[in-house]
């Protein structure tokens, strides 16, 4: 933990898509760690941290490209350059069994892999010089079929986004790596989707976000120097599980 810390102190962390869970926890991790932070969400939200030196909040919309060039110069002015980017904008939002209207796999894929890619392509051109490391965030049910064909297949475009991301920054040295998370303390949400399963979920799998906030940060610290490219499950086995929604 000390050579995390070590390779973290001092370095510019930009946290985009904050909410009340993983993101809120990444930022707290890293503050303890060192970091100077930039916390960015629609909401604007402080989640209850204070704006000082070392701590920025920002408002802005991730879908759009201008927005996260406008908060990354602003970071840039302020902080003088950007390290390390944790990248979680996403929405969530169940669609039932049914095949969805184009419209609605659209909508989840803009605000998912649309979102991400856009923090990829903005604030990797602040970090070409120095190299860095981005973190993006899927989630374990691109692995498996627990949720709906939408949200899905957003989160499974996430892993190939990643690899090809990681493929073409390395030049830089800069890596891009993904979490892909399980249920982190949500029970309504996943009573509603898994209700004859959820007995499952909360005894065996149900995650804290600290704990995947601890995987995030060590992809972003100089430990995982030799990780590129990947997509790493943090789910307590959720993936092993066989959910049904009957």
């Amino acid at each position: 933990m000390d050579v995390i810390r070590e390779s973290l102190a001092g370095k510019v962390a930009v946290v985009i898509g904050v909410g009340p869970g993983q993101g809120n926890a990444v930022a707290r991790l890293l503050i303890n760690f060192g970091s100077k932070i930039a916390m960015v969400s629609r909401s604007g939200s402080s989640f209850g941290l204070v704006e000082s030196s070392t701590i920025k909040i920002f408002k802005g919309d991730a879908t759009n490209e201008e927005s996260m060039r406008e908060i990354r110069d602003k970071i840039i002015e302020f902080y003088g350059g950007v390290d390390v980017v944790y990248n979680s904008p996403g929405k969530y939002e169940e669609t039932g069994r049914d095949l969805p209207p184009p419209s609605d796999l659209m909508e989840m894929f803009n605000s998912n892999v649309g979102a991400q890619y856009n923090v990829i392509r903005v604030f990797s051109e602040a970090m070409r010089k120095k190299g860095g490391a981005i973190v993006n965030v899927g989630a374990s049910p691109a692995i498996f079929t627990g949720s709906s064909i939408a949200y899905t297949i957003a989160k499974k475009s996430i892993e190939e986004m990643t690899r090809k991301s990681a493929e073409m920054l390395k030049a830089y040295n800069i890596r891009v790596n993904a979490v892909l998370p399980g249920a982190v303390s949500r029970e309504d949400r996943f009573r509603k989707t898994f209700p004859f399963n959820f007995g499952k979920i909360s005894d065996t799998t149900d995650l804290d976000a600290t704990e995947v906030a601890y995987v995030s940060v060590f992809l972003l610290s100089e430990m995982a120097y030799g990780i590129n490219g990947q997509s790493i499950v943090v789910d307590k086995g959720m993936n092993t599980l066989r959910l049904s929604r009957k």
